[in-house]
């Protein structure tokens, strides 16, 4: 549970519903750290643009070596994302 005020998927609507609909479909469900972004929509669309483009291709490692340093990395700091 986020200790900020977040929008809960119920009420969704806008581009806050569209977002929380494309992390739930890729997903099963709606993140944590997609929903701290959720009163800021257009912060939450940059936030994750700019995530997928630093971690998914962004070097010459390629992708499967990208993701594998992400899960040691996140093993190391005990973070659950």
């Amino acid at each position: 549970m986020a200790w900020i005020e977040t929008i809960d998927e119920s009420g969704a609507e806008g581009d806050v519903k569209r977002q929380y609909d494309e992390a739930a479909r890729l997903r099963g469900y709606v993140p944590n750290i997609r929903k701290i972004y959720s009163l800021k929509p257009d912060l939450m669309q940059a936030y994750f643009d700019f995530s997928r483009a630093i971690t998914f291709g962004a070097t010459s490692l390629g992708r499967a070596r990208e993701e594998m340093l992400a899960v040691t990395i996140s093993s190391l700091l005990k973070c659950r994302y």
